[in-house]
């Protein structure tokens, strides 16, 4: 299941989208969760995937957090189809 959520859906919002990502995330300290970066795919010390939604205009916009990569994509599947295939760094 998710992590977290950061907004409610609405077509309103996925209509501005014309993709979605997913990127994993390492802690940058352990004893404090908020300092976080993203990180290569392979890294070991992986602490949860994003889920972003690609505006048309350019930029992201995080939508969810997971426990694991299997997680985020299964979210991903989910959400509204885009016409291209969802951006991802592997």
């Amino acid at each position: 299941m998710s992590k977290y959520i950061f907004f409610e859906s609405t077509d309103e919002i996925f209509q501005r989208f014309n993709n979605y990502e997913i990127w994993p995330y390492v802690l940058l300290n352990p004893t404090d969760p908020t300092r976080y970066d993203r990180c290569d795919a392979d890294d070991p010390d992986i602490a949860f995937w994003s889920v972003y939604g690609h505006f048309q205009t350019g930029g992201l916009e995080c939508i969810s957090d997971h426990e694991t990569y299997d997680e985020a994509k299964e979210f991903m599947e989910t959400l509204p189809t885009m016409p291209f295939k969802p951006l991802t760094p592997f």
